[in-house]
């Protein structure tokens, strides 16, 4: 995940803060030797809040945002921890292919925020074959967003026809929805397909919008997926 150098700024400033009131130099330093960074042998220093910023400043931001999430801080853009689990969840699992499409979707978010929609419904799309795989089963027919969550629903016992509660029905209806709609989106405002005259332009609001609509709904099926059928 990119961080512009304001919010690379913020997050380390925070980080700071929180463990100048929390931690004695000690504790800092057993705290972030955690995380692989090297750390000065000394039990006091002048500032501990220049302390730690001087040791984060030269770690990449995938260090400086596993901490920042740890610590329950987080961007005001975006809540830091749900990317984290997300990607953390993929990459344990080894998803090769859904990691490669949501880091695409991440990447691109501001800069080409239709690349980034048609990625982030990749995303979905590889979650659902995923899932097929598991279960080895065939993907539907049609291998487009709407039978592709549809098949992987059923197989999660995920289906809104499946629950008799009215407020799960709809909970599970609205995913359903919202899933789909990013599938179309894809389709009719990407760089993944040609476009007539009445093209949409979309921004970077409506890419973050179906980025972390993506990650919210692909961590509910995968936590389904471990938690009813591997974890058990």
């Amino acid at each position: 995940m990119s961080l512009k150098p304001n919010e690379r700024f913020n997050l380390i400033t925070e980080i700071a803060l929180k463990l100048q009131a929390e931690q004695n130099t000690t504790g800092i330093n057993i705290l972030l030797s955690g995380y692989g960074i090297q750390t000065d042998t000394v039990d006091i220093v002048p500032s501990k809040r220049i302390y730690v910023i001087d040791l984060l400043k030269s770690q990449p931001n995938k260090v400086i945002l596993q901490i920042a999430s740890d610590q329950g801080i987080y961007l005001l853009r975006k809540i830091v921890k749900s990317k984290i689990d997300f990607s953390y969840l993929l990459e344990s699992n080894q998803l090769h292919s859904v990691i490669d499409d949501f880091n695409r979707a991440y990447e691109n978010l501001e800069s080409d925020p239709e690349q980034s929609n048609a990625s982030a419904s990749s995303t979905l799309e590889s979650i659902c074959k995923s899932i097929c795989d598991f279960f080895e089963e065939d993907y539907p027919k049609a291998l487009h967003m709407q039978p592709l969550i549809s098949k992987a629903y059923k197989l999660l016992n995920l289906s809104p026809d499946q629950h008799a509660d009215e407020h799960i029905k709809k909970i599970l209806g609205g995913l359903n929805s919202v899933a789909t709609g990013i599938g179309t989106l894809r389709s009719k405002n990407s760089s993944a397909h040609g476009h007539g005259i009445k093209k949409v332009r979309l921004s970077t609001r409506h890419s973050r919008l179906v980025v972390n609509s993506c990650m919210t709904i692909g961590l509910f099926i995968l936590e389904t997926y471990y938690a009813n059928y591997v974890d058990k």
